[in-house]
Order: C-alpha cells, then sequence, then structure tokens
C-alpha cells in the first residue's frame, strides 16, 4: 500500500460495532498493542462513533459484501478515517493484520516477539480490497501434548498473524514407541481452544486418530471387526474390516458421541489408522468400502451436528482411488494426498454440492517424507500453490510441522503463507521483503544466500533403499563419491564462507543468523554421512571388509553429530527431523549400515522394518568399539 497522510497517534481512536464478537474485540486489542508498541501512545478503543480525531472502525458485514470471498477484507480509507470490513469476523483480523503490516510490523519466528517499528507518526494507508486466492490455508502440528503448551500457544499467535486460519491436528494418536508419535490434543485444548476462537481459526481433529475412535482393545472380543491379511488372518494394528457391519455401526457411534460432545470442532476427519496393512478380505477388496463406510459415518453426523464437516481421505491405494459408481456426501470434504486424484475427487464433491477438495502437502516441512535433509521451497511452493488455485481446490494442509524444527518449516510456510493468500506474488517478493525486514543491513546479499540455500540437492529417504542397490546404486557413485561429491563440498564451503562475511559486516544480532548456521551446518553433516556411506557401498563392491568399516565409522561420526544438532537446537531453530527420538530418524539406513559392517550378501539379508531395536545400539556401540570384529 502507497504512504498517505501522517497522523498523530495520539489522535487515533478503535472502534467497533456494537454486535461485536470475541475475535473483534481481539482484533481491536491486537491493533491497540501494536501501535502502543510502535509509538508508545495507548490508543483508547470504543464501541460506536467517535468525535473527532482518526478512527480505526472494525466491522463484521455476515456475508453482506458480495465481491469479498472467504476471510478477505476491505480497507476503506477516508480523510480520517480507516474502515476495515469483511464478511468473517476472521476478516476483520486479517485487516488488522495488514494495517500492521503496512506500517512495518512483521512476525518472522513464534519463538521471537513481533517486530514493532518505532514510529512517531503513522501513515495513513490506501484503500484496497483484499481476498485470498485459496479459503483453506492451515497447518498439522506434531507432536501435540501438555510438554509443548507453550510452544503451542505461540505457535497459534504466529499461525493466525500470518493469515493462516486452520489447525489439523488429532484427538488422541497412541503411542507407537518410547518419545515418539505422541498426539494428545485432549491435555491442551482446555488452554488452546481460546487461543484458536479468538482469532476464528478452524479446528480440525483428524490427523490419524483411528485408534481413538476405533481401539485395538476391540480385538479381545470381536476380533472380526479387524483387518485380515492376505493369509487370511486378523490383527489388531488399527486397520478395521470397513465391510464387518458391527465394526462400521461402532465407528458410527464413536464419531457420532465425540462430535455432540465438542461442537468447537469444525472438521472431523475420518482416517484410517496411518500405514497400510487395510483389510483384504472379500468384500474389503471391492472399490470403495471405505468411501461406502464414511459416507455412512456423514449420514449419522449429518442429523446431530448438520455444519460440521466430515473429512475423507484420499491416501493410500484404498481410500485415494475413484469409486466410479459411488459419491461421497454433501457434507463431506475430500483431502487428497495425491494430486492424481484432485480433479475426479473434485467432480464428485461437485456433483452432490459436496464441501470441496483440498490438498494434503507432504514437502513443506518436516515428516517421514523428508527423513533426510528437508529444504528451502520457495519456488515449488509457489508453483504448488498455483496449481492448487487452478485445480479448484480449497486449499494446502502441509503435514506436518515438528515442534523440534521450527526453522526448517517456519521459513517455508512463511511464503506458503503469501502464495496461499496470492498466487500472483512472486518468490522474489516474498523474499525481498523476509530479508530487508530481517536483515536490512544486508538484504541483498542474505537473498542471494537464500535462493543458493534453496538449489542444495535432496536426499530423499521416503522409504528404505531396496538391498540391492546397495551394490548398483549409481547415486551413491555419482552423486556422493567423485566430481559431483567434490563440487558439493565446494558448495558448503561456499555457504559457510558468504554467511561468515555477512555476519562480520551486519548490523542485526548474531541471533538472527543462528538458525541459517544451523541450516548449512546440518545439511553438511547430512552429505559428509552419505559420502562416507557412498565409499563403505564401493568397498563392499570390492568386498574389502576393512574399509567398509572404516568408512561406517566415518559415517556414524556424522550422524552422531547430526543426532546432537537436534538434541541441542530443540525448542530453538530445530534443524532437523519431526521426531522426537532421532535415533528412530535414522533408522532405515542404520539398519543398512549394520548389514553392510556385517558384509551380508543379497542371501543372508536381514529385512529393514521401521522398528529394529539392534539399531538403537549400533551407532554408538561403533563408535565406542571401534576395534571389535564384525559379527559374520
Amino acid at each position: 500500500m502507497k504512504q498517505g497522510k501522517k497522523v498523530d497517534p495520539a489522535e487515533i481512536r478503535i472502534v467497533f460495532t456494537p454486535s461485536a464478537g470475541n475475535v473483534e474485540h481481539f482484533a481491536a486489542e491486537e491493533l491497540r498493542s501494536g501501535i502502543a508498541r510502535m509509538t508508545g501512545v495507548a490508543v483508547p478503543v470504543s464501541t460506536g462513533k467517535t468525535d473527532g480525531g482518526v478512527s480505526i472502525e472494525l466491522e463484521t458485514l455476515n456475508g453482506k459484501d458480495t465481491e469479498l470471498r472467504f476471510d478477505g477484507f476491505r480497507i476503506t480509507v477516508s480523510e480520517n478515517r480507516i474502515h476495515i470490513a469483511a464478511n468473517l469476523p476472521r476478516g476483520v483480523l486479517n485487516g488488522v493484520y495488514e494495517l500492521l503490516e503496512f506500517w512495518g510490523c512483521r512476525w518472522f519466528f513464534y519463538q521471537e516477539q513481533p517486530v514493532f517499528p518505532h514510529w512517531e507518526h503513522l501513515s495513513m494507508p490506501e484503500s484496497r480490497t483484499v481476498n485470498p486466492d485459496l479459503e483453506l490455508r492451515g497447518v498439522c502440528i506434531f507432536p501435540v501434548n501438555a510438554e509443548h503448551r507453550e510452544d503451542l500457544r505461540r505457535i497459534i499467535g504466529w499461525l493466525g498473524w500470518n493469515r493462516f486460519n486452520l489447525l489439523m491436528t488429532s484427538v488422541c494418536r497412541t503411542k507407537k514407541r518410547d518419545n515418539g508419535w505422541e498426539v494428545e490434543w485432549r491435555q491442551v485444548e482446555g488452554e488452546l481452544l481460546p487461543e484458536l476462537r479468538k482469532r476464528g481459526m478452524i479446528l480440525n481433529i483428524s490427523e490419524h486418530s483411528g485408534r481413538y475412535f476405533f481401539p485395538v482393545s476391540y480385538f479381545k472380543e470381536h476380533p472380526e471387526w479387524f483387518a485380515m491379511n492376505g493369509e487370511g488372518k486378523r490383527f489388531a494394528t488399527g486397520q478395521i474390516c470397513y465391510s464387518n457391519e458391527g465394526a462400521v455401526q461402532t465407528l458410527i457411534r464413536n464419531f457420532t458421541e465425540y462430535a455432540e460432545k465438542h461442537p468447537e470442532v469444525e472438521i472431523l476427519g475420518t482416517w484410517p489408522e496411518d500405514g497400510y496393512g487395510f483389510c483384504k478380505c472379500e468384500h474389503c477388496r471391492r472399490p470403495g468400502t471405505v468411501l461406502k463406510a464414511v459416507n455412512r459415518i456423514a449420514d449419522a453426523l449429518k442429523i446431530v451436528r448438520p455444519r460440521l464437516t466430515v473429512e475423507y481421505l484420499s491416501y493410500t491405494s484404498e481410500t485415494s482411488e475413484v469409486p466410479p459408481d459411488i459419491l461421497p456426501r454433501d457434507n463431506m470434504s475430500i483431502l487428497v494426498a495425491n494430486m492424481r486424484v484432485a480433479e475426479e475427487w473434485k467432480k464428485k464433491s461437485d456433483a452432490v454440492g459436496g464441501r470441496g477438495v483440498y490438498r494434503l502437502h507432504y514437502h513443506i516441512t518436516d515428516n517421514t517424507a523428508e527423513r533426510a535433509n528437508l529444504a528451502l521451497r520457495f519456488h515449488e511452493i509457489l508453483d504448488d500453490c498455483r496449481e492448487t488455485k487452478a485445480g479448484g481446490l480449497r486449499g494446502i494442509i502441509p503435514f506436518f510441522i515438528g515442534i523440534d524444527t521450527w526453522w526448517r518449516s517456519s521459513l517455508n510456510l512463511c511464503f506458503l503463507s503469501r502464495f496461499s493468500w496470492d498466487v500472483s506474488k512472486t518468490v522474489d517478493e516474498v523474499l525481498s521483503d523476509f530479508c530487508r525486514n530481517r536483515y536490512p543491513s544486508v538484504a541483498e546479499r542474505m537473498k542471494e544466500l537464500f535462493l543458493r540455500l534453496e538449489k542444495i540437492p535432496m536426499v530423499s529417504q521416503s522409504r528404505p533403499p531396496r538391498w540391492s542397490l546397495w551394490q548398483e546404486w549409481e547415486s551413491m557413485r555419482t552423486e556422493f563419491s567423485g566430481p559431483a561429491w567434490e563440487k558439493t563440498q565446494h558448495t558448503f564451503e561456499g555457504l559457510r564462507q558468504t554467511l561468515d562475511e555477512l555476519m562480520n559486516v551486519a548490523s542485526e544480532p548474531a541471533e538472527h543468523f543462528r538458525p541459517v548456521m544451523e541450516f548449512i551446518e546440518f545439511q553438511r553433516r547430512m552429505f559428509e554421512a552419505w559420502h562416507y556411506r557412498a565409499l563403505a557401498v564401493q568397498a563392499f563392491g570390492r568386498n574389502d571388509r576393512d574399509a567398509v568399516r572404516s568408512c561406517l565409522e566415518k559415517t556414524a561420526e556424522h550422524e552422531q553429530e547430526l543426532a546432537e544438532q537436534v538434541r541441542n537446537s530443540a525448542g530453538g531453530s530445530g534443524v532437523a527431523g519431526a521426531w522426537i527420538d532421532y535415533e528412530f530418524f535414522l533408522n532405515w539406513r542404520l539398519q543398512l549400515d549394520k548389514q553392510l559392517l556385517e558384509m551380508r550378501t543379497t542371501e543372508n539379508m536381514i529385512p529393514v522394518t521401521d522398528e529394529n531395536p539392534d539399531v538403537e545400539l549400533f551407532l554408538p556401540g561403533l563408535l565406542e568399539n571401534r576395534k571389535a570384529s564384525p559379527r559374520h
């Protein structure tokens, strides 16, 4: 916005209508507090008209303005008046944050306080209408429990400021291992729900809550309710038999009871338990079995909560393939994990006047799809937002944000917040704004550094490599050894040198640069670990047992450094995987390292699994007992 006339902050009055609710009152307080932080003036807040001075008026129109979409807003400026209006209370708050950002306020990281510049006078903005391109702009946070309540409170504040409007979490996700996969919204909802409400944010309870709505304790009396494997055996790993009438009726009852008790939930997900292991019985193998069961849940919930949105997850092959002869219900939304089927699902939703389709995104923040070196993805995020809008989808939900890893997710989320609101923006525009406000003394050079960081190659580890690849994996030779590796080394040396130079001449505090330094160091260590792993693979091919051990010891040293970096940065910048127990984050590759060390061949290898207790002892054991002979 262009700057208008200067206003003495002592002349400003904040006004909202008598019908204003919780969100408008909070918006007024955010504005009052922001002006006070910038100018030192305590601006009065009142209801109704004011006499004299400059009034900033906040008004919710309740759908009367047909030009405004979703939680968009209109700022109308006259001589002594700034009028912020929106159809939804949430839109009014968005307009307030827009005004504060016009005056130079920013909130980059939740661990820090917002940035408030100092002004003697405030400029009047110009009139404008602002509509978001995507309706739903949310996040899925992990983990959610009492231990992280203060972090979560500040995260919600950061999300609201940056125009996100949806929080996805799980009511209760059963622990799968010590210190991992624990999600307990029940522990914190009393404290955090008010934080969501005063910001007008949507609460989405989903995120693989299968074991909450269908506990595995049912198995003892009703094994027939649970999934059958290919050999005809029932097992209690969380997946149910969706063609079993008793199981479906129980699922309907549990979802209905929860919906009645929790009116604050606006979207209720029917996600199956995470992973695979879907039922292989004759009836469940038929297309659309899961959708049919969810439709029945939606029918029941429509009776008790007509406005509640029932969320169907298009995820694995059992749920993602679009059944040709089955339509979802009109009170359902479809969350797609694979854009390949998004168009088909949208056609089905549109056919019944449903609540649309939105996208679960795996590559913006930390999750199992990014177990190695989650990268900065500025251009990819912009492309994905444009694709989402072009496809007529409602929005994007990144899955998931690790609280321990906020630095790696946060900058991507800053870009997501801007691009999901306005796909016409460019990477240069958003990155320039970030650097001007975060690193004003070295803005252009920091922008160049971030663009170089975006180009760091990826080490993808969403699945463990097949054993044969350890003998024939060409990328191990070409990417992590030889000329390509020398180029990678040179890249990291250049990045670190550039950052050191900037820190020496910048006027900003060193803390502003620390997350970038940790990010570079994490990436460097990760690549060095893979370099020595590549050398171990090559030595394995030569049947050089001593060289394999030596290279894997070097690999272990770097992996240990990575684990320590994660632990040391927890609650701070957060530089590595979202897994609390980082040894599990390393699990797949460490299992393969261990088998290389033991010189196992294709014939006597051990299957790589998610849980292998031997791996927990392997990394420190290798370093503490270097002279020990490898086992056969």
